[in-house]
């Protein structure tokens, strides 16, 4: 992971400024490349540090910056940022559809610059203009002050200077074919396997973030199988209010992890809140929930090890939601996954990504990866959630049935901020900060006309306007509502 900026200006007094903004998403070590028309830099991570050429690439008049990873065609092994350049020599603008992994990334010749950001939209990417010129960086506020209107790059999109912006056409995986939910568990298994082997090649996953869920403890069960001084990490209210801790305990102890825990109160999340909306660029309330337990696990994880797994991506591809349960037949069921999947860089991915890029730790989500998410686009719905009890992500269930403990096997899906906590009290610091009498009555609209859901989302807003208090900020903040399609 890195953090990415540049500008068609070719000002390099500008690219340093943005940089400097960026230092979160890279400390270690920063790289500039200041061209005739352009101007291109990005700052590196610990855990990239010693393999500095898969961030960034030059050939002749060809430069590359990527922030993100690559794999090779057979997906076992991690490339270098020179293939972005190799590819672009071979298929022109559409290199793009040859690209396997998770990423945002620039190319730029002396004829202008492309931005891409990978299918899911796992890794952000902004952009803006001024005076004719673009900028563009990892995280928008990185261009505060320096655009008037910031956008976001949709995921599975290209922009270029000439075009404008198109959407381009994903990596066609193959995958196996199946009969019967036995065939389907053991190649969801076998498939989440390899994604966590290869992503553990290069040695920088150094632990996972351990809720005591099932997706978490899937990915830690796969990673001690090839490392067995795998680290974990839990993050929680108390054990009395955290249903993850007493779980993650035990999921850590069945495994025989080095197991870290963090518990925090309602005076540590009032302190940090602040800065938590302002790396999570957001003021929406169930994202800034999740994002408080994020930030605390991040902490805890970066003090440890510079790269880490997660379980995300295992309710959007397996019917984690209970939202899905509500579903009138398969069709309906499928239009809210693609929703689920298409919004998740607003949501779970957007404070996974922020709350990590926070702390200067690298993350990295075996469940995202393009075989496994091309398999479970694959399996009937009905086998995601199953029979009458309507029991979510049953084929997961299914594939790691006798592998893990039964009270983590069965576990209900939880919200993360629910699980650790955080939820309950970060609403409590809302609702008491609240501007007294009938505000809330009479001020729920913003400028941009989003309606604010509750008194403790006000209170969030105005965090959010003091520290973005440009209107075209908040236009990028969105909500999900599952049902709203019903007619």
């Amino acid at each position: 992971m890195a953090g990415i900026s540049g500008t068609s200006s070719a000002s390099k007094d500008t690219l340093e400024l943005i940089l400097d903004r960026l230092h979160h998403r890279g400390p270690q070590e920063k790289w500039i490349h200041c061209g005739k028309s352009i101007a291109l830099g990005c700052c590196v991570l610990p855990s990239e540090a010693h393999h500095s050429g898969r961030t960034h690439s030059q050939m002749a008049d060809t430069v590359a910056i990527i922030d993100g990873h690559l794999y090779s065609e057979d997906g076992i092994e991690l490339l270098q940022a020179d293939i972005l350049v190799s590819l672009y020599s071979r298929f022109g603008a559409g290199f793009v559809e040859h690209l396997d992994g998770d990423f945002a990334l620039c190319l730029a010749t002396d004829s202008g610059l492309m931005l891409a950001r990978d299918p899911v939209g796992l890794r952000p990417l902004f952009y803006g203009y001024k005076d004719g010129d673009v900028y563009f960086a990892s995280e928008m506020k990185a261009l505060l002050g320096l655009c008037a209107e910031v956008v976001e790059l949709p995921p599975g999109h290209v922009y270029t200077q000439r075009e404008g912006l198109r959407p381009f056409k994903s990596p066609q995986y193959s995958v196996p074919e199946f009969d019967s939910p036995e065939e389907v568990a053991g190649i969801l298994a076998e498939l989440l396997r390899r994604a966590v082997e290869m992503r553990l090649k290069d040695g920088n996953v150094g632990g996972v973030l351990l809720s005591g869920g099932l997706d978490s403890s899937v990915v830690a069960y796969l990673a001690k199988e090839f490392q067995p001084d795998l680290k974990t990490f839990t993050v929680g209210t108390g054990i009395s209010d955290s249903q993850d801790l007493g779980r993650a305990r035990e999921m850590a102890q069945y495994l025989g992890t080095e197991h870290y825990e963090y518990i925090y109160g309602e005076r540590e999340i009032e302190q940090v809140l602040p800065e938590v909306i302002y790396y999570l660029e957001s003021f929406e309330e169930d994202c800034v929930y999740g994002a408080v337990a994020n930030y605390f696990a991040a902490r805890l994880a970066a003090q440890h090890v510079n790269c880490v797994f997660c379980g995300e991506g295992a309710d959007e591809f397996l019917g984690g939601y209970h939202e899905l349960k509500e579903a009138r037949n398969e069709t309906e069921f499928l239009q809210l996954t693609e929703d689920l999947i298409g919004n998740a860089y607003h949501t779970g991915l957007q404070r996974l990504d922020r709350m990590m890029a926070a702390h200067s730790l690298e993350f990295r989500p075996p469940f995202l990866d393009g075989r496994v998410t091309a398999f479970c686009s694959k399996i009937p719905p009905a086998w995601k959630v199953y029979g009458r009890e309507k029991v979510e992500k049953w084929i997961l269930r299914r594939a790691f049935a006798g592998l893990l403990p039964d009270n983590i096997l069965n576990r209900v899906k939880q919200p993360f901020a629910s699980g650790a906590g955080s939820a309950k009290l970060t609403e409590l610091i809302g609702q008491r900060a609240r501007p007294r009498g009938d505000y809330f009555l009479y001020n729920r609209q913003t400028k941009s006309d989003i309606l604010l859901k509750s008194e403790a989302e006000i209170y969030y807003y105005q965090i959010f306007k003091e520290k973005f208090p440009e209107d075209s900020f908040e236009k990028l903040v969105t909500r999900w509502d599952p049902l709203t399609r019903r007619q």
